[in-house]
Parts: C-alpha cells; structure tokens; sequence
C-alpha cells in the first residue's frame, strides 16, 4: 500500500471511529438550474433532428434532412455576423482601458467614466447573451469570510479597485474535500461550483499607497526599469472555469495568501517558549561579553582577561549564535508557511484561468453564439413538432422537459431571449391569444437566406447553396463546444 493509500485508509478509519464530518450543519439545496444549455451543437442538433423527422414519412425525410440542416447553418451564420459588429464595438471601447497595451497606445482622449460605463453595459449585455448572470454582492461578501475549497486566508486589495463586477453560469451541487488532523481526518462539506466566472474590474486612476501588491506588467519604461503604476486606471477582464463559489475571492487581482491566526499561534508559541529560556540564560553572560570585547579593544585599563571571563565570553557568544540560528529557523518556517498557501492559490489561478483582457471577448463571443444558436433552434423545433399550440410558458417547460429527457441537461431554458431571436428573424408568428407558431421548414429557409443576402448586398433571394464555409454544428462558433 501506498503513503497517500495509507494516509487515505487511516483517515476513513478515523472518520468512522470519531463520526468526525462536516460540521456545518445539514447540506445546503441544491442550486437552481441557470439558463446555461451545457450540450455540445452535434448533440443538440442531431437529437433536434429525431425530433423533427420522426412524424415524417420515410420519402421525405432526406429533403426535410437536408433542409433542417440548412436551417441550422444559416442561423448560426447570422448570428455571427451579429457577433463580428459586438467584437468590433467591445474592441474599441476597451482600447483606453486594456493593460496588455503600451503606455500611451490610446490615441485620443475622452471622458473615460461614459467610456468606462459604456464598455461596462456592452459587456454585460454579450454575458448575457453568453447565459451568464451577476454574482450577487452578498455572495462575494460569504467569500471572504470563508473559503470552500483553498485552505488558507486570502487578503484582498479592495482599495485598488474603483468598481468590481462578477458574472457566473453553470452553478451545480458539489462535495469538498480536506484533510485535518495531519491527514487522519477527512473533512466533507457540501459545496457550489461555477462553471466559468468573468471577473470585470477597474482600478483607481490613482494609487497612493506605494506598498502594493500588483501584478507588474512586461512593458518596461526607457530606462529598462518595469513602470510603477501599471494598472492605475485600466481595466482587468478575466475568465477562470471550474470555480468553487466559496473562493471567489481568490479571482481578484493582487490578492495573496496570508498567515492563520491558527498558524500563527502554531509558529509563535514555540518561539516565544524556546527562545524565552535561551535569553534568559544569556542576559547574565552578556555583561562578561562586553567586558572581554572591551578588553581585545583596548577600552579599558586592564590589559588581559582571565581564563574563566573568556571562557564565560565563548559561552555567551556560542550561546547567541544559538538563538540567532533559533529565530532564523522560526522565521523560515513562517516564510515556507506563507509560500505554501500562495502557491495553492496560484495553482488554482493557473489551471482555472482560460483567458484576460481582450482575448476574453473572443471567447465571450463565441458562447454568446453558441447559446443564442441553441436556444433558438430548439424553439423553433419544438414549436414546430407540437401537436396542439403553445404559449410562452408551454414552450419554455417543454424545452426544459425535453432537454431533461434527451439529452439529461436541467437548464432554466431563457424563453424570452429564444423567442425574441426568432421573431428578429422572421420566424415567429405571435397569435391573439398568446400563442405561438413558426413556418414550416421550406419558408423558414427561404426568409433566412433572404437576410443572410441582405447582410451580404448580393441581391434578392437565391436557390443555389451558400458559398460559405462551415458546417451546421460549427456556425454558431461553438468555442467552447457546448460545455
């Protein structure tokens, strides 16, 4: 058997002899589902397509095929042509904010407040899109007092900041884990983990305090020196995935790891108890140090020292270097401590951070399309398989029945935004009595390729195949496949 084997059996050996588990009480509900359809487009698609042939007769079902795929690729192309003006927009408001560019890049000047507000609103609208929500303030404030999974104590710079704005989708029920008792206990706690999390947040445009714990960035001032103030004024966008939502607080920059009470007390308490002793013995030699040191110096009139003065010296000296030996070993163990809790947490921020600044935009983008092309393909098939009219309210329980049933997604299916996207495109018909109905697949067709020709200005309307490329799953830029 294994250390880590060992260590794993003893803890549960332990854990059933104590009953020592959680003690934080009866776990938590579950978390709601939130609007976010984590199924890869092929999936989705293919399920979509058994749903729409499945009542059609055997002889027409490779036309309804072909024609349902068509569908499919020239929705997800217009949502991207959609998604390329957003990019353009979010690029150019961001330029005057954007850390990674060189001091002085921004070419000209304007009131960076409106500036900074309307980057702010751009980019909650595309988070939106995306399927992400804000994180609730209070649930930022329950991080930094406690922390779920990163066992150690995390200090935040909350000066620095000049506004702070989470954003989060993907909240499901999880289990943490850790080890107490020098591993021989096992400490099991219900947890809610984050599929992906944006951290958006601006920095004063001035910073007085010179002791600060900023990220320093590559440029470098002409004299070669890294500037001071990189981030003064500038806005930090970061995208980390797989986050436990009791380390929120882990996300901000410039945050570190500091020292436990506990841990303090663990490195303090031994100090003061050998190093009180040690001085105390000291104290009564140290006058026979000074007068031998005097002596070798010619300070005094006695010329030589007695064999027992210097033998007291030596063991004063032997006796300092003793303590001086204690203290640096104390203050290393304090500073391996520290070390040990920063690299948790920078381990955390590696293999959980997916991208910063502008390339979180790209990325943005990319889900933004891939859930705008979901959930509107999956309104427009559902409305058209159903066998007696349905409302809003119908549809969005149906979307979230059957993705449930198909495809074991739970999902808070955004019914509203599915609906506001076909009826953009011409593809929902709103009757009196609140319900709904889209056009068969041969005249939806034909209006979408009617817009992507007007997007294009080649003219009216065509037969022929679109000279595009990409294929029904890729349209919609299913950067992050789904998931």
């Amino acid at each position: 058997m294994t250390d880590a084997g060992g260590r794993a059996h003893l803890a549960r050996a332990w854990s059933v002899v104590t009953g020592w588990r959680d003690r934080d009480g009866p776990p938590p509900d579950p978390p709601a589902p939130d609007p976010f359809i984590a199924v890869p487009q092929t999936a989705l698609v293919a399920r979509l397509r058994d749903t729409i042939l499945e009542p059609v007769p055997a002889g027409e079902r490779a036309w309804t095929d072909h024609t349902f795929s068509e569908v499919c690729r020239l929705l997800g192309l217009l949502f991207r042509i959609e998604g390329r003006e957003c990019l353009r927009c979010l690029r150019d408001d961001y330029h005057a904010f954007n850390p990674d560019l060189p001091a002085g890049a921004a070419g000209w000047r304007e009131d960076r407040g409106a500036a900074y507000d309307r980057l702010k609103a751009r980019l909650s609208g595309l988070l939106i899109q995306a399927n992400f929500a804000p994180v609730d303030p209070d649930r930022l404030a329950e991080a930094e007092r406690r922390a779920a999974e990163v066992d150690a104590e995390v200090r935040v710079p909350t000066h620095h900041y000049a506004d702070v704005a989470f954003f989060a989708r993907g909240r499901r029920q999880a289990v943490a884990r850790s080890r107490r008792l020098f591993g021989l206990a096992e400490r099991i706690r219900p947890a809610v983990r984050l599929r992906h999390v944006v951290v958006l947040i601006r920095f004063h445009e001035s910073i007085a305090s010179r002791r600060r714990r900023l990220p320093v960035g590559l440029a470098v001032t002409p004299g070669g020196r890294p500037p001071d103030r990189v981030f003064e004024g500038k806005v930090v966008i970061k995208l980390f995935t797989d986050v436990a939502e009791g380390d929120l607080n882990m996300l901000y920059p410039g945050a570190r790891a500091v020292m436990r009470l506990r841990d303090k007390l663990l490195l303090g308490v031994p100090a003061v108890a050998g190093g009180v002793p040690v001085l105390m013995n000291i104290l009564p030699a140290l006058s026979v140090l000074f007068v031998v040191a005097a002596a070798w110096l010619g300070l005094t009139a006695q010329g030589s020292v007695a064999q027992a003065d210097l033998a007291k010296a030596l063991a004063a000296m032997s006796a300092l270097a003793g303590l001086g030996g204690f203290l640096m070993r104390q203050w290393i163990k304090f500073e391996r401590q520290v070390l040990k809790y920063q690299m948790i947490l920078t381990d955390n921020l590696y293999y959980r951070n997916v991208c910063n600044n502008a390339a979180v935009f790209d990325y943005l983008l990319g889900t933004a399309e891939d859930q705008e092309f979901k959930e509107a393909v999956i309104a427009y098939t559902l409305l058209r398989g159903a066998t007696e009219p349905m409302d809003a309210a119908a549809l969005a329980a149906a979307a979230e029945a059957w993705l449930d049933r198909t495809l074991a997604a739970r999902v808070r299916f955004d019914i509203d935004d599915a609906l506001g996207k076909l009826d953009r495109l011409g593809l929902l018909t709103r009757a009196a009595d609140g319900t709904l109905s889209v056009p068969p697949l041969a005249e939806a067709l034909a209006r979408l390729r009617a817009i992507w020709h007007h997007e294009a200005g080649d003219g009216p309307s065509g037969e022929g195949p679109l000279e595009a490329r990409g294929s029904t799953e890729s349209a919609g830029m299913d950067a992050a496949d789904g998931r």
